[in-house]
């Protein structure tokens, strides 16, 4: 990609892929929406992009932004210079001291020929030929990238994989993905009207909070059917509720979530606002819905 800061690259992206979803015209809010930036800022750097070439405007209602054929051109193949910390890469899905520091995505208009260059420093004679590898989330443009190394360097310090799933997590605020509908439980519950909850409402877990709206734990199918296996048919939600709940803010990034996720080893987490009250829960599979194709990502 010809040289962009990462904010216009980033706004070129979304846009590019916004328009191959849609084959339509694109509003700057769409773009916004999508990298989480003010529209104004993205409607500045559009018109930096319109400058360069790389995007066709029309102004109206029916108006927006499409990107020109010197975009696609320019993305074609793209280089992706890390920003922060260099990319860990993880082998076999454990992670490697082999670190990335250079991304080169190679001929990736072509579905039958997709593969990356990746420059690294570290040791590359612990990776072999037929490895799986993953990289990412990458900083900026979020993306995680899974493919079979075919060609290694040591000399150079390159490796060259057959790219065989390559992932944009989008940005998107946890508050987008719960129910307004919170369904909570009391202490003194028995499970078995847990159980009755749970199958109305079509839920696998729900927050135990007490009479002043104060977190206690969370209770889970899994838990009812350790009770019930265990023969404590009359037990109550408290006895069988988890206290150490993990929970994270309705402003967080799905990225966080998934993080979370990972770390503690869950498959929801107890949402909260800017007041500390919980309004939710986002599960696996709601995370699931939002990004198709990331199982391995997040199931523990």
């Amino acid at each position: 990609m010809q040289n962009l800061s990462s904010t216009q690259r980033e706004i070129l992206l979304a846009l590019v892929d916004l328009y191959n979803r849609y084959k339509r015209m694109i509003k700057s809010k769409e773009v916004a929406d999508v990298i989480g930036k003010d529209e104004g800022t993205v409607r500045n750097i559009i018109l930096s992009l319109k400058v360069l070439g790389l995007i066709e405007s029309k102004p109206g209602p029916n108006g927006g932004y499409v990107p020109t054929l010197k975009a696609y051109e320019s993305i074609k193949n793209p280089i992706i210079t890390p920003v922060f910390d260099q990319i860990s890469l993880y082998k076999d899905g454990l992670e490697t001291d082999i670190k990335i520091s250079n991304i080169e995505l190679l001929d990736i208009t072509n579905p039958s020929g997709n593969k990356v260059l990746l420059r690294v420093n570290g040791d590359l004679r612990k990776l072999k030929v037929g490895d799986s590898i993953k990289i990412g989330p990458i900083p900026y443009t979020r993306l995680v990238i899974e493919g079979v190394v075919i060609h290694i360097d040591d000399t150079r310090k390159e490796l060259i994989a057959d790219v065989t799933r390559m992932i944009s997590i989008p940005k998107v605020q946890i508050k987008s993905l719960i129910s307004k509908k919170l369904v909570a439980l009391k202490p003194d519950m028995t499970l078995k009207e847990a159980s009755q909850i749970f199958y109305k409402e079509g839920i696998r877990g729900a927050p135990v909070l007490d009479n002043e709206g104060k977190t206690l734990g969370i209770l889970t199918t899994a838990d009812i059917i350790k009770a019930f296996f265990e023969g404590k048919y009359d037990a109550k939600v408290s006895d069988y509720m988890k206290t150490n709940v993990i929970s994270i803010r309705d402003e967080d990034d799905i990225l966080t979530a998934i993080k979370k996720m990972l770390i503690y080893n869950v498959g929801r987490l107890l949402v909260y606002n800017q007041d500390q009250k919980v309004i939710g829960i986002v599960t696996r599979t709601d995370i699931l819905k939002t990004i198709a194709g990331l199982e391995e990502l997040i199931t523990p």
